[in-house]
């Protein structure tokens, strides 16, 4: 054992002054906000009296509306930001090796087409190269399309990850993702002065790329058999593991150890629900329970790889610590990317959530989980209660048919709740593995499922797409608390569109499968409640999250009504000169200064402000107001919630264009045609409602309408840019184009 055990594993510390300010920033913005409402209603109310019918009173009435709503969702997000707090961890402290606990790792993929299959056996070979004694790690890949190019991959990169593994141990490598190491120059220059080093990593390099050119190989392949092969939704169970072993010569078998490895792909049937990515993760856990039952699960997307291989450790800072592990759930790392451009101008770092909100929910009862880059306790997901009690108190196992009702009709799996709390993963493999590979392939398998309560209240749960979301917080429903892990080196990273379609698919999944739980029987602002959920201000965190979809109607309502009654010469806002004006100023600058304080504290700049409010506007209008409207469809049985699969792979073009700062709208479909029509109705607003301005001499009474309509503008110069004088694929479509410009038209025509 280790002298410092005595010592903590980790700090926790509420962040000053910021929390301070926000407390601050809160009472004042409250005080405006309230004022702003009562000159709406007020004046709403003598509008109406009048002529209920008017542009005038239709437009104070939606402003109005709109101010509630955004006032209701600036009520809830103030719940993030009430006790942020830091936290810091000391891996060095942790018990010795033989002492700390297995971890099964869970790698998720769907598609080989549109994740490709390199970029998923790099994150493979990432974590068997994780700081951990290699005989605690199982890593289990989750192939969803059931590809044979996928398996015959795994096992190439199982067998160069041999030779990878024992290298980036031995010279100590920082980060041990093939494909980011060999050109990471930093990297390398800190280790090339070593001629050991260098011979050794050439040769590395020459295996490597033998090892890609494989893969490469069997995706050609794939492709020219294309006819022949399994669909995507449509095959059966299939199970594979691989593990090192030390054979033909006498080095003991801890020096050659890897991680074990395991390939599973669940049963998919046409027809058969299959819950998308939760169903997939829920096999795992089935089949992980009967093969090594590891406490601890490593969960990552296929496109996140393992940028620091000490992660583990510091999660075990938390999950070992005697006083917070009874009630801990799961350890959150942040998503960070390395194809985030300079300018970032699709917002894809998710600043706010990771590097802002999450700080703040760790104050509370802990971040959301965030579908990837989490270590997540087994007991919890299987239903059990936090506290002290162990898996045999909690599940009884002279009452197999009641946990059988539960968690279905495999006598292994019910065991495995009130056995060991892990297997010895040579002893499985000499024994139930090799004799019951029958009954682990019934665990993935279609039926499985039935009559259980796998997905209602054990596993991921199924109530929404986002099911990272809903499964996070009925955990913290039940009393789990969780922690964040923000360590300053990156512990996993990954790729994000860097085109607008894809970004919008992924916008509207995302806000999809919130606004369902927003308006479901599990509203956070009902149900976390009712279910002993004792922090009210983390239910408010979770209720801005589901609600966040509601954000169109303000965008849509300021977008056009102020503008229309513009061109009008009509004032909905209060004169330049009345105190009033004052309030309306407060609620503006101060939301826009702390947005701006936050993104200056979170180590950005002016840039990334303006880039995070345009993209707000324009998401708003696109991904979220489509989402809300598929919601209220389906609510009314019409339509139905899709799951698109964001595409990794690239071309030249729109790296480019990305990395140029340059909106790319190749492929957007009329998802689009809210946020061109308001632009170019603003446009034409501006210029009609500036000539009646001068010409009646009304900027006292117009101002704060002008400077809305010059504040969209700005905002809006991407999809202007887009519609008017770009000639480049990445413009804005053809047919959106002339559908927003008959549609901007025609509103102004009728209203002017």
């Amino acid at each position: 054992m280790r002298e410092n055990n005595h010592l903590p594993l980790h700090t926790c510390r509420v962040i000053e002054p910021a929390a301070t300010i926000n407390r601050l920033q809160i009472l004042l913005h409250l005080c405006a906000a309230s004022a702003v409402l009562y000159y709406h209603a007020s004046r709403l109310f003598v509008t109406i009296h009048h002529n209920p019918f008017s542009l005038t009173s239709v437009s104070l009435l939606f402003i109005f509306l709109a101010d509630v709503v955004l006032f209701f969702m600036w009520v809830l997000s103030q719940g993030f930001r009430y006790r942020p707090v830091s936290r810091s961890v000391f891996p060095e402290r942790l018990p010795d090796d033989g002492l700390l606990p297995p971890v099964d790792i869970f790698i998720m993929t769907a598609d080989p087409n549109k994740e490709p299959t390199i970029k998923v056996m790099n994150t493979v070979l990432s974590v068997m190269a994780l700081d951990y004694p290699p005989e605690k790690l199982h890593i289990y890949l989750s192939d969803d399309a059931g590809a044979d190019v996928t398996l015959r991959a795994a096992k190439e990169a199982y067998s160069f990850g041999r030779s990878w593994v024992p290298f980036c141990r031995r010279f100590a490598v920082g980060v041990r993702c093939p494909e980011v190491f060999f050109d990471d120059d930093l990297e390398n220059d800190r280790q090339e002065s070593k001629k050991e080093f260098v011979q050794e990593k050439q040769k590395i390099k020459v295996m490597y790329d033998t090892f890609k050119e494989k893969v490469m190989k069997l995706k050609e392949v794939k492709d020219s058999t294309k006819g022949f092969q399994k669909t995507r939704l449509d095959h059966p169970s299939e199970i594979e593991i691989t593990r090192d072993t030390a054979e033909g010569d006498s080095t003991s078998r801890e020096d050659l150890s890897i991680p074990s490895l395991v390939y599973v792909s669940r049963e998919k049937r046409k027809g058969v629900p299959h819950h998308f990515k939760a169903g997939a993760l829920n096999v795992l856990l089935r089949v992980s329970s009967v093969i090594t039952n590891s406490p601890y699960i490593l969960v990552l997307d296929c496109d996140m790889y393992s940028n620091d291989p000490s992660s583990t450790r510091q999660a075990m800072c938390f999950h070992l610590d005697s006083k917070l592990s009874p009630y801990l759930a799961f350890v959150q790392f942040p998503q960070e990317f390395y194809n985030i451009s300079k300018n970032d101008i699709y917002c894809g770092e998710l600043r706010q959530l990771f590097k802002t909100f999450w700080v703040g929910l760790d104050g509370l009862r802990g971040p959301v989980l965030s579908g990837t880059n989490f270590f997540v306790k087994r007991r919890a997901l299987y239903g059990a209660k936090p506290g002290e009690r162990s898996n045999r108190e909690e599940f009884n196992a002279g009452d197999i048919s009641r946990l059988k009702d539960k968690f279905g009709n495999s006598n292994e799996f019910c065991l495995s709740l009130v056995g060991k709390k892990s297997y010895d993963f040579d002893e499985r493999i000499a024994t139930y593995v090799k004799s019951q590979k029958e009954n682990i392939l019934i665990l993935a398998s279609c039926e499985y499922e039935d009559d259980t309560q796998w997905g209602e209240q054990i596993g991921f749960l199924y109530g929404s797409v986002v099911e990272d979301y809903f499964t996070g917080f009925h955990l913290h429903c039940r009393g789990w608390i969780s922690t964040y892990c923000f360590p300053s080196k990156p512990a996993f990273r990954g790729n994000v569109p860097i085109n607008f379609n894809d970004t919008l698919i992924q916008t509207k999944r995302w806000s999809t499968g919130l606004f369902e739980v927003a308006l479901s029987k599990h509203c956070p602002l009902t149900f976390g409640l009712s279910k002993n959920f004792s922090s009210v201000l983390q239910s408010m965190c979770y209720a801005w999250q589901a609600f966040r979809p509601v954000y169109s109607f303000p965008l849509l309502c300021y977008g056009t009504l102020p503008q229309l009654c513009f061109l009008n010469g009509i004032s909905l806002f209060p004169e330049v000169t009345s105190p009033w004006f004052g309030a309306f100023a407060f609620v503006f600058f101060s939301v826009c200064i702390q947005h701006l304080r936050e993104v200056f504290l979170s180590g950005h700049n002016f840039i990334t402000w303006c880039n995070e409010q345009r993209f707000w506007m324009i998401i708003g209008l696109t991904g979220q107001l489509f989402a809300v409207v598929n919601v209220f469809l389906k609510l009314i049985g019409i339509g139905a919630v899709n799951f698109d699969l964001t595409d990794k792979t690239t071309n030249e073009a729109q790296i480019k264009r990305y990395e140029n700062g340059v909106f790319d709208f190749e492929g957007c479909s009329l998802m689009l045609l809210p946020a061109t029509t308001l632009s170019l109705l603003n446009m034409g607003a501006l210029i009609g409602g500036a000539w009646q301005m001068i010409k009646f001499n009304a900027i006292n009474n117009l101002f704060a309408q002008l400077f809305l309509s010059c504040f969209i503008l700005l905002l809006s110069l991407p999809l202007i840019e887009g519609i008017t004088y770009r000639r480049d694929t990445g413009r804005v479509p053809s047919r959106v184009t002339i559908w927003s410009l008959v549609l901007s038209g025609l509103i102004i025509f009728m209203f002017s």
